[in-house]
């Protein structure tokens, strides 16, 4: 079953999500790497752990701890910015939607239902 982030993104295609959850080390250490590289930041593959957004934890992935996406969603009681009036004029998600457009359709449609 698919888990959606309060972003919109699908938690259960994240390789920090699979690698928790199925305990794959090798996993673990290539997204380490990766993501090191990709952001300038130290991930250590201990890191690459996470029971996803929805959780309340006790393994989220530090960018998930720290999200204001995340933070603005469940301090306000909803599980996605789906569900927040706010949505369609939300600098914060919208802003977000420029770094990752494919969380928008996925919102869009827990919006439709």
């Amino acid at each position: 079953m698919e888990m959606i982030g309060a972003c919109g993104l699908a938690c259960t295609s994240c390789p920090a999500y699979v690698a928790g959850t199925t305990g794959d080390k090798a996993l673990q250490e290539k997204t380490a790497a990766a993501w090191s590289a990709a952001y300038g930041i130290e991930v250590k593959p201990e890191d690459v752990a996470c029971d996803g957004c929805q959780s309340a934890g006790p393994r989220l992935f530090s960018h998930c701890t720290v999200c204001d996406v995340r933070a603005c969603a469940h301090g306000k009681g909803y599980a996605t910015c789906a569900e927040c009036d706010d949505y369609n004029e939300c600098k914060t998600i919208n802003g977000f939607f420029g770094f990752c457009p494919e969380a928008k359709p996925a919102l869009d449609c827990l919006r439709a239902k």
